[in-house]
C-alpha cells in the first residue's frame, strides 16, 4: 500500500495507529494461550510493516512536495572552451594544462592500437581502386576519386561526426576537410585562444601510419577481418590527428612566454632556429618513456591464466612517439608560429621540404622492424 496524496498519508496513518492500539485490546481468547500470543505478534508485526511504509511515503511525499515548491534550480552552462581553456575564457590556458590532456591522450592512442594489432595487415583496404567494397554504393562526393575502403569509411564516418559538430572544435581536424558536412545542432562559441592557421597535416598523418604503423604493429596476410579493421584504423587516426595537431596549443603557450625571441626567428625565416626554441629534450623523452611504460602496462593479459604476451610492443609505441607523433607535433607548431606571425610564406610547402627531425619516419630515426614487431 502507497498513498497517493498528503491526505491520504495522514488517514492511513491514523487508521493503523488505531488498529495497532486495538491489537494491544483484552480480547477474550477463543484459542489457546500459545496460539493467541502467536497470533497477536504476527497482527502486530503486519501492523508495524504497514506503519513503516506509510510513514516512509509520507517522507518521501513531503520531500517530494518541498522540492516542487522550492526555488528552480539551474544548471550552471558546460564550458564550451577546449581541454587547455578554462571556463571563463583563457585565464586558466597555460602549458601544464595543454601537458596534462596531451597525457590523457596517450592511453586513447594505445588502446586504440592495440585494437588495430589484433587484426592482420589487411592490404586490401587500403587499396584504391580496388575490389574490396562496391563502388556503386560510394557518396556522390566520392564518384571517381578512386578511394580506398579505408577511405571511404573514414569519410561517411567523418559525415556522421560532423553533424555532432566535431569539426568545429579547435582540437579536430577532418581527413576529408573539403567535404565537412552542417552540424545538425546549433554551433558552440569557443573562446579564440589559438589562431586558425588553416593547417592541416592529416595527410601525413595517414601516409605515415600505412607505411610505417600498420606494417610494423600487424601481422602480414588477410583474415577478411576488413571492416573491423577499418573502424580501427579510424579510431587510430582521430587520436592520433588530434594529438598532433594540439601542438598548436603548446606552441601558443610557449609563444606567450617568450614573444620577442619568436618573433625575430619567424621574421628571418629560421626553422631550425624556431624548432631549438621550441624542443625540451628532457619533457620529450619523459613522453617516450610513459608512453612505453603504458603499452607495457596496457599490453598485458595481467591474472588471466594466459600467456602475458604483449598486445603491442612496447618498443612500436616508444617508435610511434619518437619518429611520427613529437616530429609531426613540432612541424605543426613551427608552421603554427609562421603563420601566427604573419610569414607563411616562410613555411616548408611540401612535406620532404622540412628538416628530418620535423618529418615522419624521416630517414636515420630508428623504428621497429617488422619481425620485431611483437616483442618488448
Amino acid at each position: 500500500f502507497v498513498p497517493l496524496d498528503a491526505v491520504s498519508c495522514k488517514r492511513r496513518l491514523l487508521q493503523l495507529t488505531l488498529q495497532r492500539r486495538a491489537a494491544r485490546a483484552i480480547i477474550p481468547p477463543t484459542r489457546s494461550a500459545p496460539e493467541e500470543r502467536s497470533l497477536r505478534r504476527a497482527q502486530a508485526l503486519h501492523l508495524n510493516m504497514l506503519l513503516r511504509r506509510t510513514v516512509a511515503a509520507a517522507l518521501l511525499l513531503a520531500a517530494i512536495e518541498a522540492y516542487a515548491t522550492a526555488r528552480p534550480f539551474r544548471a550552471r552552462p558546460r564550458a564550451v572552451s577546449n581541454e587547455a581553456v578554462a571556463a571563463d575564457g583563457d585565464s586558466g590556458f597555460s602549458l601544464d594544462s595543454v601537458r596534462g590532456s596531451l597525457i590523457r591522450q596517450e592511453e586513447t592512442i594505445i588502446f586504440a592500437l592495440i585494437e588495430r594489432v589484433q587484426f592482420a595487415a589487411n592490404a586490401a583496404i587500403y587499396d584504391r581502386g580496388g575490389t574490396a567494397f562496391d563502388a556503386e554504393r560510394l557518396h556522390p562526393k566520392l564518384s571517381g576519386r578512386g578511394i580506398s575502403f579505408l577511405e571511404m569509411m573514414l569519410f561517411e564516418t567523418e559525415q556522421v561526426h560532423a553533424r555532432a559538430r566535431r569539426y568545429l572544435s579547435p582540437e579536430e581536424y577532418a581527413f576529408f576537410p573539403d567535404d565537412v558536412a552542417r552540424p545538425a545542432i546549433a554551433e558552440l562559441d569557443y573562446p579564440e585562444v589559438i589562431v586558425d592557421d588553416g593547417q592541416n597535416v592529416n595527410d601525413q598523418i595517414l601516409a605515415a601510419y600505412l607505411d610505417h604503423v600498420v606494417t610494423r604493429g600487424c601481422e602480414a596476410g588477410d583474415d577478411a577481418q576488413h571492416g573491423s579493421s577499418a573502424l580501427a584504423d579510424i579510431a587510430c587516426l582521430q587520436a592520433l590527428s588530434r594529438r598532433v595537431h594540439y601542438g598548436k596549443f603548446v606552441a601558443e603557450s610557449k609563444f606567450r612566454q617568450n614573444a620577442d625571441a619568436f618573433r625575430d626567428l619567424a621574421a628571418a625565416g629560421d626553422v631550425p632556429g624556431i624548432h631549438a626554441l621550441l624542443e625540451n629534450v628532457a619533457v620529450e623523452d619523459a613522453v617516450v618513456r610513459r608512453a612505453t611504460t603504458k603499452a607495457v602496462t596496457f599490453g598485458q593479459d595481467a591474472y588471466s591464466g594466459l600467456d602475458p604476451h604483449y598486445k603491442i610492443a612496447p618498443r612500436l609505441i616508444a617508435n610511434i612517439y619518437r619518429a611520427m607523433i613529437i616530429p609531426l607535433t613540432k612541424q605543426v607548431q613551427v608552421t603554427y608560429l609562421l603563420t601566427r606571425l604573419g610569414y607563411a610564406d616562410k613555411v616548408p610547402r611540401r612535406p620532404e621540404d622540412w628538416p628530418p627531425y620535423l618529418r615522419a619516419f624521416a630517414p636515420g630515426i630508428d623504428v621497429v622492424e617488422p619481425e620485431e614487431a611483437h616483442g618488448y
